[in-house]
């Protein structure tokens, strides 16, 4: 039998866990796993098609390029992340499950992203953005949770803006968030010039109010609010 000791410091950090028919490596103590509110964001932004290009701004350990290559047919997913170690980690999870082909891993700050791709390179937007506004609450010390949680590289407002140019005229954005900065949302959305096509409330209490919201966004389209979830 193999001893804790014999193992190196990162891979005892890492932990290994099934993803449908993947296999996931998560940092035990990063920022970047696999929650309820990824899971809930890829079932709201499916169906996808074949021909869908599809950018998530981002990635983390690369959880969403993961489950989009299992639940549907797009074959062209792109993952971005600026954190070194959560970008090698991304790639290693593509790799393990033989994604390479389907899937890649940008290394790059996302607001940098416009100087690669052209304007409408992707068809599909997604992100689980931090939630939290740079400098309001406290910011982990460990850079990996610090990035996930807070917006201390890019704020809402970078975000919306370079997902508009990665979408084009035609492409849709996916995101959530927590519902006590909808009217933010909302507001910087019309200021990009796009509109909010659907919303969706997310309740983890079905006697409270909604705690995160699910919201579509492109260049046209009337607002339809969906049924709420209650989780």
């Amino acid at each position: 039998m193999t001893h804790e000791e014999d193992f190196t410091f990162a891979e005892r950090r890492e932990v290994f866990e099934e993803l449908g028919p993947y296999r996931l490596i998560q940092n035990r103590r990063g920022g970047f796993r696999l929650t309820r509110d990824t899971i809930l964001l890829t079932e709201f932004l499916s169906p996808l098609d074949k021909d869908d290009s599809v950018i998530d701004l981002g990635t983390g350990a690369g959880i969403i390029p993961l489950i989009l290559a299992w639940k549907s047919p797009a074959v062209n997913i792109v993952g971005v992340e600026v954190e070194n170690g959560a970008a090698s980690l991304a790639r290693r999870n593509l790799e393990l499950n033989g994604l390479s082909s389907r899937a890649g891993i940008v290394e790059r700050d996302f607001r940098g992203l416009p100087q690669i791709y052209p304007e409408g390179a992707f068809t599909v937007v997604v992100s689980n953005p931090p939630y939290t506004k740079a400098c309001s609450g406290r910011t982990s010390p460990v850079k990996e949770r610090a990035i996930a949680r807070s917006e201390v590289l890019g704020n809402l407002t970078d975000l919306i803006n370079v997902s508009s140019y990665l979408a084009g005229k035609s492409g849709r954005i996916f995101y959530i968030f927590p519902v006590i900065r909808l009217f933010e949302m909302l507001d910087e959305v019309k200021k990009a010039g796009l509109r909010a096509r659907r919303l969706k409330f997310v309740h983890t209490n079905p006697k409270k109010a909604a705690k995160l919201f699910l919201i579509e966004a492109g260049r046209a389209g009337e607002l339809k609010v969906e049924d709420p979830v209650f989780l």
